[in-house]
């Protein structure tokens, strides 16, 4: 149920980012209030996970996945571009993500 808490919590924060964008620096209050509920909500979900999940492993998944989505997000649905470059390092995030995951001791 832990790793489900996580799950949950990377989906909301990644919406928080999103919606931070859509406000235009708080200018939009709607898609301001949007973001901060989700991030509440992720910081929630956030604790419950951490209380089975070691604090280290549940933060680099819980960072790494949402970095990557907010990246894919941002290239799908605001024409963002990425360079090769960042794509070979937000790769890399992908590789210590699966290697966290494959390791658990």
């Amino acid at each position: 149920m832990a790793y489900l808490f996580l799950l949950v919590t990377i989906v909301f924060e990644t919406a928080a980012i999103i919606f931070m964008k859509l406000s235009f620096g708080f200018e939009n209050k709607g898609w301001a209030a949007c973001a901060i509920t989700a991030y509440l909500l992720s910081f929630v979900f956030l604790t419950w996970a951490l209380k089975i999940i070691p604090a280290g492993i549940a933060n680099a998944i819980w960072a790494g996945a949402s970095t990557i989505l907010v990246a894919i997000l941002g290239v799908v649905i605001f024409k963002e571009q990425l360079s090769g470059w960042q794509i070979v390092f937000l790769a890399m995030i992908v590789i210590g993500l699966v290697g966290l995951n494959l390791s658990k001791g």
